[in-house]
């Protein structure tokens, strides 16, 4: 492999990818990797993978032979010109090896980012209203369960090496790092049609849809989000191409839309003192123990319901299920440890030699009641007459203002709803174009092609896949695109009305 680029495991966890014991160049045979979006106005980008296979006849790594621990550190880099360029950070996730005398005598780590932990991770938030959605992504990743970047120094309790509090540091509140742009829209309600199987990576694609924003982990590892108006005042071009690509994937009116429809979810706030959650029968509570029960509010259809407000926890214990001897108070308790938007977990404990009873648990405040979708449709008539019916539902969770959810639709027909040629797919050489190397996601470029026809498009970078073989001869880059959308909108202080045919919406 060519030392221009750089494949580092930290093995000493500290983050960094720079000591010399740390790259394997000169044993890797092929590199694959990719990142960001799947689709053009996807809102959240697909699982960051990447593949590293080795040279491995004498066992060198081979997990139960040298050390190569799940959730280490993987960073892929190039250099360029002098500086060290990152192409992607991520952590093992599994180690294949080929074994046998008819074998490759190959070893393949398997390196992923951060967003299958977050998918395993549950969404839990104590309730939450007026705030935009970079507020609560920003809660969320807090409490996602996910390996750190750096772990060389802190406490790891039961870890060999790690647990000794007097001589290193207790990690600190932020996980992972993060660039999290203010959300436009602010959210009147976030988290109340979340249940226990929601998890952090699924609430934040709601997130993400009901602002028209993107979220997806970068080159470095870091959690990224972009508002809705990131794609339309981005119009610093990073590179131009005219028929200079090894390929492309071209089509005429695959992305044509000329109805909208937009779900929306009106909310009704109930009223104070309302009995969310009732314990149905007693049950026994076992001396000397303690029990963590998760109480989910929900309504007569089962549909969750939101903690608005949170006002007292009734709880009462006897000796007998029925409840008909005295009370019991002494050593016995019911106390909340945690609180969400449509669940909380309560913490019963029986501290006494004797069996008691639960005979009652409730949970009183103010309940808020999701009602039915509200579907908000926009069509272009005209254009269904001439091109047919192109029709496209989106589900918004977070938005509950009807205004908003117009402008939205008015937004999305504006853009979509005339037939258009569209670049998906651009494949490159980095080996003849070097510099395509450093562009990235949402970087803006400019492409010309002459058999199609298409001419000075732009486009955004929304998914990046590279795959470097022949010991770092060959490096083709293939990047998936989303047309980039500025001709037909004015941006305020920026644009002059007068010159063209433009639209101002309210977005």
């Amino acid at each position: 492999m060519s030392g221009r680029y750089v494949i580092a495991i930290d093995r000493n966890h500290d983050g960094r990818f720079l000591d010399l014991d740390e790259d394997l160049a000169r044993n890797v045979l092929e590199l694959t990797w990719r990142l960001g979006l799947r689709q053009p106005y996807d809102s959240i980008a697909d699982y960051g993978t990447a593949q590293i296979a080795l040279r491995n006849a004498q066992g060198s790594f081979s997990p139960e032979r040298e050390r190569l621990d799940i959730g280490t550190g993987v960073q892929i880099a190039c250099q360029d010109g002098g500086q060290r360029v990152i192409l992607f950070t991520g952590f093992i996730s599994r180690v294949s090896v080929d074994a046998g005398d008819w074998s490759e005598g190959r070893s393949v780590i398997h390196v992923q980012d951060i967003q299958p932990w977050l998918e395993a991770s549950p969404a839990r938030l104590s309730p939450i209203s007026n705030v935009s959605a970079d507020t609560v992504i920003d809660r969320l990743l807090d409490g996602a369960l996910v390996r750190r970047a750096v772990v060389a120094g802190y406490c790891i309790i039961d870890v060999p090496g790690h647990d000794r509090i007097d001589s290193i540091r207790v990690f600190p509140p932020q996980n992972l790092g993060r660039r999290l742009q203010a959300g436009k829209t602010r959210f009147a309600y976030v988290g109340d049609w979340w249940d226990e199987t929601t998890s952090i990576r699924r609430a934040i694609r709601d997130l993400a849809e009901s602002e028209r924003g993107r979220f997806y982990i970068n080159r470095g590892g870091d959690a990224v989000f972009l508002n809705r108006h990131q794609t339309l005042v981005r119009e610093a071009l990073s590179a131009t191409f005219v028929d200079d690509m090894k390929g492309m994937v071209y089509a005429y009116g695959d992305q044509h839309i000329n109805r909208f429809s937009l779900l929306m979810t009106p909310r009704e706030v109930g009223k104070g003192g309302t009995t969310l959650w009732q314990l149905a029968r007693a049950e026994r509570i076992r001396a000397r123990t303690s029990l963590d029960l998760n109480l989910r509010f929900a309504d007569e259809l089962g549909r969750p319901v939101g903690l608005l407000e949170f006002e007292r926890l009734g709880a009462a214990f006897h000796r007998d299920e029925e409840g008909e001897r005295s009370a019991i108070r002494d050593k016995i308790s019911a106390r909340i440890i945690e609180i969400g938007f449509t669940s909380l977990v309560v913490r019963v404990e029986n501290n006494s030699a004797r069996d008691v009873f639960l005979t009652d648990l409730r949970v009183i405040g103010k309940p808020l009641y999701r009602r039915d979708p509200l579907e908000l449709t926009i069509s272009d008539g005209g254009g269904i007459h001439l091109h047919g019916l192109k029709h496209l539902t989106l589900d918004l969770p977070a938005l509950s203002d009807i205004a908003t959810a117009q402008a939205f639709a008015s937004y999305e027909l504006a853009r979509r709803k005339h037939p258009a040629g569209t670049v998906r797919e651009l494949r490159l050489d980095a080996r003849r174009r070097p510099s395509a190397r450093r562009l990235t996601l949402f970087d803006r470029i400019r492409i010309s092609e002459t058999r199609t026809g298409h001419q000075n498009q732009e486009y955004f970078i929304i998914g990046e896949e590279h795959q470097v073989s022949q010991g770092g001869a060959q490096h083709e880059i293939r990047w998936t695109l989303e047309p980039a959308d500025l001709s037909r909108f004015v941006v305020i202080g920026d644009s002059d009305i007068d010159d063209r045919e433009e639209l101002i919406a309210p977005y």
